[in-house]
């Protein structure tokens, strides 16, 4: 028995992306054309790029990238789509001379991160509710979630906490469920004993 599960229109569905209500619905080849058809091919995306992992003591990680395994069967986790924003922070002094502002100190401010992702029961074809209840169960935790993934790296992000979550179930697919996470950066306190005692 083969089963398909058609991802696209489960994209489309959860976040936006129909046309009007409308999919595309087919694809032709125009044969009015002198030259025979051809197809171009590109190089695959780096799986790597994808893979997020979340690491929050005392619970078991998260990992996305293909697979959730749960006690329940498997849940799909298509690859998060994952915004993110920084500002800078400045200290200004007004002054009355031709250019009216002096810039005396700056900094940078956390990033701000959006993740979006779906989680999809491809065993049972039922609500993911163990795998909601696991995902609510990080977001309750009062801790730094340690984060892996090179979106992450390339950003010097090591560690983020949570800001809201948000869950949306998908009309039409009662095994599919939309999730965003609002999260920012925050780098740990290191200290350093200059004068240690002897």
């Amino acid at each position: 028995m083969n089963l398909t599960i058609d991802l696209s229109l489960r994209y489309k569905s959860a976040f936006g992306m129909l046309a009007a209500g409308k999919a595309i619905e087919k694809v032709f080849i125009d044969k009015t054309s002198k030259q025979s058809p051809s197809f171009e091919t590109y190089p695959l995306v780096n799986s790597s790029v994808e893979y997020v992992k979340m690491e929050i003591p005392g619970l078991e990680p998260m990992e996305f990238d293909a697979m959730l395994h749960g006690d329940r069967g498997r849940i799909f986790a298509p690859p998060l789509l994952m915004g993110f924003s920084q500002e800078k922070t400045f200290i200004e002094t007004e002054v009355n001379d031709d250019d009216p502002v002096v810039v005396e100190r700056w900094g940078m401010k956390p990033w701000d991160i959006t993740i979006n992702g779906l989680l999809i029961d491809v065993d049972n074809r039922v609500y993911p509710s163990d795998e909601i209840r696991r995902l609510n169960q990080n977001w309750k935790r009062h801790v730094v979630a340690k984060v892996i993934g090179k979106q992450f790296e390339e950003r010097d992000i090591d560690s983020l906490y949570f800001r809201s979550i948000n869950f949306t179930s998908v009309e039409g697919y009662q095994d599919t469920v939309q999730f965003t996470i609002q999260a920012s950066s925050i780098k740990a306190v290191n200290f350093t004993l200059l004068k240690p005692n002897s």
